[in-house]
């Protein structure tokens, strides 16, 4: 296994400014490549036809090695274990910029070489091959896009702040290593999954305007598509209301109830739909017990009891339907990046249920048209805002 270390390990791997300071091969002892000021070498010091079981995804998506297929064994770690693979720690005292660059050569390599995994456990090749490539790419690609700050970005977050950006972008740091694989966005102490509304301020389009879509009634219309329920073009909470006898927002509110905490027998006997979801939440379990694990929806990646315990039946429902959720919405961030790749407009955060582009007017209204039209995919209902920052964005119906 090629173990890694890059120049700024506190900064976001997917940063321009990052680079490989050592590699190094953890079971064969071996320097693969150096840019350390102890030593340097020209090339990658490894078979160029063989395929090279890295460490780190992040750095291996943001540099080719010329062209070697690469084997992230920190997914592997991910897919078998349900845990992320352990890197060094750098203490907060390191956060001087290319501190790695001087930092002993041989006390490095002591460390990488402290704990190599070994994997004993059996698995399916070809479904843990398609979910390494689709999330690599998904994440990969949506980081390297970055995302444009105004200059309200050091007021709002400190001047600290400012030798991050780059090119009028921060980067951010999507983090799919999570019980359920829905990821976390945190990265510098500023977190993307829970910025406030002035916070957002400071968030700009480098090209013309910020356009969001987001779902509406995303997990009920997901746990529908399970139970073969068909809610339509009618709202969720609408169609719910009229079943359960009360207002849209008190079905808001015990949809959130009753899915998150339990269907109550009285909610199931009036509504077909919670008795659904009251029956998968049941089958569920069922396998999770008897097979000692669960397959998630799409991916098929294994959720192992050995890994996850003795879930209770309705926790064991929640976190599969968010990692239904993730996998369904990386197959959306994959078709999004194949359609935008010859376009100037980038897609610049995601955040669950919402998608957040930098649009170019160049591209014309049909770019966003083919943006609506793969996120409806399905019967899935979405709402569009737009605005010159992220915290101003307006309801805006294309």
């Amino acid at each position: 296994m090629i173990k890694m270390v890059i120049s700024k390990p506190n900064w976001s791997k997917s940063h321009p400014l990052n680079s490989i300071v050592l590699m190094y091969d953890a079971i064969e002892h071996k320097l693969v490549y150096a840019d350390h000021y102890e030593q340097t070498t020209t090339e990658i010091d490894y078979p160029a036809d063989e395929g090279m079981l890295i460490d780190d995804w992040k750095v291996g998506h943001a540099h080719s090695f010329a062209g070697r297929p690469q084997y992230c064994a920190d997914i592997l770690n991910y897919w078998i274990l349900n845990q992320p693979l352990d890197h060094i720690q750098w203490d907060n005292f390191y956060d001087q910029d290319d501190f790695t660059y001087y930092y002993p050569l041989d006390k490095m390599i002591e460390q990488l070489c402290e704990e190599v995994p070994k994997y004993d456990s059996m698995f399916n090749e070809k479904t843990f091959i398609k979910f390494h490539k689709d999330f690599v790419n998904a994440f990969g690609e949506l980081e390297s896009n970055g995302i444009g700050v105004n200059t309200d970005f050091t007021k709002i977050f400190g001047e600290h702040m400012l030798k991050y950006i780059n090119n009028k972008k921060i980067y951010q740091n999507y983090n799919f290593f999570t019980t359920t694989s829905r990821p976390s966005n945190s990265i510098h102490h500023l977190n993307f999954a829970a910025l406030t509304q002035e916070q957002r301020k400071a968030f700009s389009p480098l090209n013309d305007v910020f356009v969001e879509f987001d779902f509406e009634s995303y997990h009920p219309r997901l746990i529908a598509k399970l139970t073969d329920y068909d809610f339509g073009n009618s709202s969720v909470y609408g169609k719910l209301a009229d079943d359960l006898g009360v207002t849209e927002s008190e079905a808001k509110t015990i949809t959130f109830q009753n899915l998150y905490g339990g269907v109550r027998k009285n909610i199931a006997k009036m509504s077909e739909f919670f008795r659904g979801v009251e029956d998968l939440v049941k089958v569920f379990y069922d396998e999770y017990m008897t097979r000692n694990r669960i397959l998630t929806h799409i991916y098929k990646r294994p959720m192992k009891r050995d890994n996850l315990g003795d879930l209770n039946a309705q926790k064991l429902f929640n976190y599969y339907i968010q990692a239904y959720e993730t996998e369904r919405n990386v197959t959306i961030l994959n078709k999004i990046h194949t359609y935008l790749l010859e376009r100037k407009t980038n897609i610049v955060h995601y955040n669950y249920d919402s998608f957040l582009f930098d649009y170019s007017k160049e591209d014309g209204k049909e770019t966003i048209h083919d943006i609506q039209k793969i996120l409806q995919k399905d019967d899935f209902i979405i709402h569009s805002k737009v605005g010159n920052t992220y915290g101003t964005l307006k309801n805006y119906e294309f």
